[in-house]
């Protein structure tokens, strides 16, 4: 489902409970898309935050399928912009959620 026209910002339930968020870039050449991860059940986890730029795309893809302070835990595989840079404004968003990430990257 499109969640915003104007970037096709989309979100697609991939398997039961586990849904794909797209937010396709234009800017570079040929095109690129940042994909972010829900994963809906008693405790759920959105597994790439994102870049900071892309936190309103992003958050309302998932209020598209639950409310955004529901999120219990929000991932990131390594510590860079496009994975992490929207952490402080979704841990703001959800306060009762938790960040999972490796020792280095919660150092840093």
């Amino acid at each position: 489902m499109i969640t915003d026209r104007d970037t096709q910002t989309r979100i697609d339930e991939i398997a039961a409970g586990i849904y794909r968020i797209c937010v396709p870039v234009t800017s570079i050449p040929g095109g690129f898309t940042f994909n972010h991860y829900l994963i809906v059940d008693d405790q759920p986890l959105l597994f790439h935050a994102g870049k900071r730029s892309m936190f309103p795309l992003v958050r309302r893809a998932i209020a598209a399928v639950m409310p955004v302070g529901r999120l219990m835990h929000i991932a990131f595989s390594h510590y860079e912009a496009d994975e992490c840079g929207a952490l402080n404004e979704f841990l703001a968003a959800a306060p009762l959620s938790t960040p999972l990430c490796g020792t280095l990257a919660a150092r840093v």
